[in-house]
This record gives structure tokens, sequence and C-alpha cells, in this order.
């Protein structure tokens, strides 16, 4: 129940983050139909705030309103998903380098006992808690390198990588490679050479793009918006088909 001393906008932003969140840890699916009335007595609000952050959520991208149908979920295509993968490509490996000459002793003695804390690979016990101490690492990056212009690009991207973290199921081969993927970025940051930094990101970060290239033509896109064939034309037309 949202807290009844809260004002107008403050109780709207409340909800707003309680959907998106909902939304990005995939309670709330793609193609899941959003009953205003139901979310409102959900939360213990009227109406109005729940209508305010569905406005707010579509003008993000993550509901798709119709007055005829509805309100549902939607989420990203793989071509949105490659989109965000190559903006972050681009923006953290620049980050990173500049991390490495920023980057507290403390900061990263902290991630090195915490990523030493899973051994040499990640159990399917740990699985979610590594993904988020690799967010937190990534963030921790953002913070250092000391551009707050790119820092709020890729902020603004948290949640939708949240999403896509959700739901690719990730593979624990995969994991396990970002795994070692980030423990040279950090030893690079430890050393304080900035283009090995920038260079170990944008591996890292490739190496995920690719590894979602190739487990593409299984998939069907997580977007009720688009079907698959539409999304077989787009993938040929991009010279990945």
């Amino acid at each position: 129940m949202i807290p009844s001393f809260t004002n107008a906008d403050n109780r709207a932003s409340i909800i707003h983050r309680e959907i998106k969140r909902r939304i990005t840890e995939l309670v709330y699916k793609p193609g899941d139909k959003l009953s205003e009335v139901r979310i409102a007595e959900e939360l213990g609000c009227g109406r109005s705030p729940v209508r305010t952050a569905f406005t707010r959520l579509q003008s993000e991208g993550w509901i798709e309103i119709s007055p005829q149908s509805g309100t549902f979920v939607r989420g990203l295509t793989d071509d949105e998903i490659t989109e965000i993968l190559e903006a972050r490509m681009l923006l953290e490996a620049h980050l990173a380098g500049r991390a490495a000459t920023r980057m507290s002793e403390a900061k990263m003695a902290h991630f090195r006992r915490a990523f030493a804390s899973f051994g040499k690979r990640i159990s399917a016990e740990r699985m979610d808690e590594y993904l988020e101490l690799d967010l937190q690492f990534h963030l921790a990056i953002y913070e250092a390198a000391g551009n707050k212009v790119l820092s709020n690009v890729l902020l603004n991207l948290v949640d939708k990588v949240r999403w896509i973290r959700a739901a690719s199921k990730s593979s624990p081969t995969r994991v396990n490679s970002a795994f070692t993927e980030i423990g040279q970025v950090l030893d690079a940051l430890e050393a304080r050479n900035g283009k090995a930094a920038s260079t170990a990101m944008r591996a890292h970060i490739e190496n995920t793009m690719d590894f979602r290239r190739l487990r593409e033509p299984a998939k069907e896109s997580s977007a009720p918006t688009a079907s698959p064939q539409k999304l077989r034309q787009s993938l040929k037309r991009r010279g990945r088909g």
C-alpha cells in the first residue's frame, strides 16, 4: 500500500516505480494486460495516480495504451536490445578508461573481495546475487569516471538492462564467461591502465552481443508488437539473418 502521507506527485512517482519494478522483474510479462482498477486496489490508492504512472510508463516505452483494447506491457525487440548494447559498448568502454585513474583503492578492493567470494565459477544458487553485483560494478565505473552527461545516459538504461537480464534467462556458460571478463576489467582498473580497462570493457559487451546473435535464430521477440516474421526480415536487412 502506498503511504497516505505522500502528496499526489510523490504518490504517482512511487506507483510508477512499483509498476516498473514489476515489469523489469517480469511480474508483469510482455503482453500482459494491466488493469488500472486492480493495480489501484493492490496499492491502496485511487485510479488517478495509477493513470498518471501509466502515462509516464508509456512515454518510457514500457507499456502500450489503446483506447480500444486497453493497456498492455510491451517488451524490447531484439533490435532495441542490440541498440542498447551498442550504446553501452561505446559509452562504457570510454568510462572504464576514465575510471582507471579515478576509482578509489577502497572501491576496487571492495569489488575484488566481492567477486572473489564467488570462487572460480558462479553457482546456480548465486546467479542472481552475481548479476546484481555485476550491475553495481558497472554503476561504480559510471560514478568514478566523472562524466555526468555520459553517466546519465547509461543510468537511464539501467532498468532496461535489468529487464533484458530477466527476460533472457542468462546462460550459465555466458555468465561465467562474463565473470572472467569482468575480472579482466577489474585487473586493468587496479593496474590504473585506462587503455586496457577500455579494451576489456568493450570486449565484455561485444561478447554479450555476439552471444545474443548466436541465440537469436532460436528465439522469438519478447515484444508482443513485433511478429517473429517481421523480426527475421529486420535481421536479414541488417545482415544478421
